[in-house]
């Protein structure tokens, strides 16, 4: 009964709205109000996210309504900012990305089974951090399979239903592995580590044979 009560919410809402919008509408075709649609459309996209984000609070079992409320919560907030001059370009992106991870950590916290909400959620927030870094740098590119690695090693660690994902360590060893090889080349100390491992592999070779 209440999952339908909380069904029922969005078409209400969404009706009151369009009655709300109707009226709006009318008066300023009267010439009655006169409205600033840059300004309005950031609030209304945002009080929409709010209404999906009221259905999952209602009822824990919708955690599909994260997904949405959020997507329209970043939409309202980057409408509003940039109408205001208020937000700098590259924020932008980050809030759209890292909102949308933030719905799917959510979902996953809320309900652990969904393990593999953990992976689009740990993808955007990567996305999201590595925004103010430019994508022709070494840097952005060591940061981005680190955070993928981080990705994969949290679904191994954290608590599910069906235990421990043993599958999840070889994604999680061969980005890390990647992200280490990245980030030594953008600070150039990759023409050392070559040789060094060459010499710690030959020193190690002779080692074993000189014990046989």
């Amino acid at each position: 009964m209440r999952k339908n009560k909380t069904r029922l919410l969005i078409p209400i809402v969404a009706g009151i709205l369009l009655v709300a919008a109707g009226v709006v509408l009318l008066l300023n075709n009267l010439g009655i109000i006169v409205l600033d649609w840059g300004l309005l459309m950031g609030p209304l996209f945002g009080f929409g996210g709010l209404v999906f984000v009221m259905v999952f609070i209602l009822n824990k079992e919708e955690w599909w309504a994260l997904i949405p409320g959020f997507v329209l919560i970043a939409i309202g907030t980057i409408t509003f900012g940039q109408q205001m001059d208020a937000l700098a370009e590259p924020w932008g992106g980050t809030i759209f990305l890292g909102f949308i991870g933030l719905a799917f950590v959510l979902i996953y916290i809320s309900h652990n089974e969904h393990w593999w909400a953990i992976i689009p959620g740990g993808v955007l927030l990567t996305l999201a951090g590595v925004n103010f870094v430019s994508d022709e740098t070494a840097l952005a590119g060591g940061a981005f399979f680190f955070g993928l690695a981080l990705t994969f090693g949290l679904v191994y660690l954290l608590p599910k239903p069906s235990g421990r994902l043993n599958w999840a360590l070889y994604p999680a060893g061969i980005l890390l592995l990647v992200a280490i090889v990245v980030l030594l080349g953008a600070t150039e100390l990759l023409g050392l580590v070559w040789p060094l491992a060459l010499l710690l592999a030959g020193a190690y070779v002779l080692y074993r044979a000189i014990r046989k």
